[in-house]
């Protein structure tokens, strides 16, 4: 019966459906969509969080604009000639492999499966596009993937498998870039702080070198601080990050120095009790992108308010 199902849902897209318009005005085209695929859903999620498999244990969860592609391959092609394809792609961009497996069954990251992690910020659709998810085809296929380009890093997911004897897969592609400046809301801090016990900030500014927060930072810390003083009994970290250009030590330094000046202003000038937060410097330790690039080094001059 499950068998008949699948050839009837596979028949019904393949016969009904027509493709997807590529195009997208929020993550444009880096890899193509493999040779003659039926695309059946092409989703542009927005700025979300991700979570990337960098090997059997360890994910980096990132914050970017999010696309998912759903196709079925085309008659005669392996789930594992998909996965080759796309490895052969990301090399020859000048990306690298993160992480790569015939089993994400058996990859348990934190308590859930890798199929769970991948799924994340999926779109639902159609009864039949849940039946068909890669989950449960069998014989899945994953791989993760980074590709550098001039100012944003874009980060591959792929998880490919069958139904009855033709080859679907997901790609997943994130361009890993700041939001925009002027982008800090309550409702920014709520999302990130419940969801992820953190969220980074981007438009406290300093002069290169310095840790003296200039004027222009001033509405940011404004809705900083209206959060702290609406839940005045949780804790929190400022935390400083720098990109890795310089000597360490001098970037760990200035870090802590650039935590210890917005929390002193958040107290003296905006009202935050002294003992709700702490300031912490970790310098280049906790890189969210590349700093091969200027883009990922941007990404990773930060502050960051951190859940205690």
């Amino acid at each position: 019966m499950i068998k008949q199902l699948a050839k009837i849902v596979l028949t019904f897209f393949l016969l009904i459906l027509m493709p997807v318009t590529l195009f997208s005005q929020d993550v444009v085209d880096v890899l193509d969509i493999y040779e003659e695929s039926r695309v059946i859903h092409d989703d542009n999620i927005g700025y979300e969080v991700y979570p990337v498999a960098l090997n059997d244990s360890t994910l980096n969860e990132l914050d970017g604009y999010l696309r998912r592609q759903f196709a079925i391959a085309p008659e005669g092609r392996s789930p594992l000639e998909i996965i080759r394809n796309y490895e052969n792609a990301i090399i020859s961009k000048g990306g690298e492999i993160l992480f790569n497996t015939r089993d994400p069954d058996n990859v348990i990251i934190e308590d859930a499966d890798l199929h769970d992690h991948f799924n994340m910020n999926r779109i639902g659709h159609t009864r039949n596009y849940e039946y068909m998810r890669i989950r449960h085809v069998g014989h899945d296929e994953y791989l993760s993937g980074r590709i550098p380009m001039p100012d944003v890093d874009v980060y591959i997911a792929l998880m490919s498998g069958r139904v009855e004897n033709r080859s679907v897969f997901e790609l997943v592609t994130l361009h890993a870039i700041p939001m925009e400046m002027g982008m800090v809301t309550m409702d920014l801090l709520y999302d990130g702080l419940s969801h992820r016990g953190r969220v980074a900030v981007y438009d406290i500014y300093f002069e290169t070198g310095e840790s003296v927060v200039k004027e222009e930072s001033s509405d940011a810390l404004e809705v900083i601080a209206q959060y702290l003083n609406e839940n005045p009994d949780d804790l929190y970290l400022v935390v400083g990050h720098t990109d890795n250009v310089g000597d360490y030590l001098m970037n760990l330094e200035l870090s802590e120095q650039r935590a210890n000046s917005v929390a002193k202003l958040l107290i003296s000038e905006y009202g935050v009790e002294e003992s709700q937060i702490m300031p912490v410097g970790v310098g280049p330790a906790a890189p969210v992108l590349s700093n091969d690039t200027e883009g990922g080094r941007a990404r990773n001059r930060r502050v960051e308010i951190v859940e205690m």
